[in-house]
């Protein structure tokens, strides 16, 4: 740098110095400028399509960054209401206009004015209070149905860190203003992905405990195992905050040996549901029946009981699994 054109702007070693990069040229500008916001707009037209398609369409146009969206419907009397509960679950997005067959919905949030680290603190904060909760479930001390709406919450504020994230990498300026580099963003959009499955999962588990009712050993067993996960969740996060290598060094060597222990429970409660299904029918039966036919009876119950379960099960492991992920990350973070 020319010594006349430091010394005029006052600056120092450590300082930051903006560039622009053109066609065929550099132009170098003392400290940070505020880079121009470019305001892109999109129309979607949802004539004919599944709600799954509507949904996603919209909210790749968020993703993208779109800040204006523009939604055309011939049937907007009927659709509007959808479209709008997919909008109010997009942080930012206010509907600014309406009309009989079109709905606009603008950005108004400033990106650069987002922490990464607060948006996943406050996804860890909803997802704590699942696994906390699925647990005071099985207690029979919490209504299953204050859980569903909150991973509602994570997806919102998950979406909104992808948006920050993905600026952040197209926006050198941006990255320097967050105090952070390309492979800590890197890391924090995993950890943003496995706290948002965790979150799903947690309301998956919730619905299909209902449906599995265990009662006394089995129920004592599945307890202590989910009190488990929450402990190895609890650690995975304080690994990630701290940047504890030894935290998360345990999680992942202890992994596997979690999971043989999930498998064999899982082994353990299917068949005390199979037997007990089968010998309840034929006892509590008030009629004469053929025995084939308590027998089919039998076994039609203990199918649905052990597909609840066996989804049950298939969600619990899918969220150990995660948290080794998350210890993963760490491990991967300078």
């Amino acid at each position: 740098m020319p010594k006349s054109w430091v010394e005029k702007h006052s600056l120092k070693k450590g300082d930051v110095i903006g560039i622009d990069e053109g066609t065929d040229r550099l132009v170098f500008y003392a400290g940070e400028k505020e880079a121009e916001k470019e305001e892109k707009s999109i129309s979607i037209n949802v004539d004919g399509k599944s709600l799954a398609i509507i949904k996603a369409e919209i909210v790749t146009a968020y993703l993208n960054n779109y800040h204006t969206i523009e939604i055309f419907s011939s049937t907007l009397h009927d659709d509007a209401p959808v479209i709008k509960g997919i909008l109010r679950n997009l942080s930012g997005m206010e509907i600014i206009e309406q009309t009989g067959s079109r709905i606009v919905a603008k950005d108004l949030i400033d990106i650069s004015s987002i922490s990464i680290q607060s948006i996943i603190r406050r996804m860890d904060t909803i997802t704590r209070s699942m696994i906390y909760d699925n647990l005071m479930c099985m207690q029979e001390k919490c209504d299953p149905r204050s859980i569903l709406h909150r991973d509602v919450d994570v997806n919102r504020l998950y979406y909104l860190g992808f948006r920050v994230i993905k600026n952040a990498m197209h926006n050198p300026m941006l990255t320097s203003k967050l105090k952070t580099n390309p492979w800590k963003l890197h890391s924090d959009k995993m950890i943003m992905i496995r706290v948002e499955e965790i979150a799903d999962r947690q309301k998956r588990v919730c619905r299909l405990f209902a449906e599995a009712g265990f009662k006394g050993k089995m129920l004592e067993e599945f307890q202590k195992m989910n009190e488990e996960i929450k402990e190895r969740y609890d650690n995975a996060m304080k690994a990630y905050y701290t940047n504890d290598k030894k935290i998360a060094y345990e999680i992942e060597t202890t992994n596997n040996g979690f999971i043989e222990r999930c498998d064999r429970l899982l082994e353990d409660i299917s068949k005390e549901v199979c037997l007990f299904c089968q010998s309840g029918f034929v006892e509590l039966s008030p009629q004469k029946s053929s025995a084939k036919k308590m027998e089919g009876l039998g076994h039609n119950l203990s199918g649905n009981k052990n597909v609840s379960i066996s989804k049950l099960f298939e969600h619990i492991k899918a969220t150990i699994t995660f948290i080794r992920y998350i210890a993963r990350t760490v491990l991967n973070i300078d």
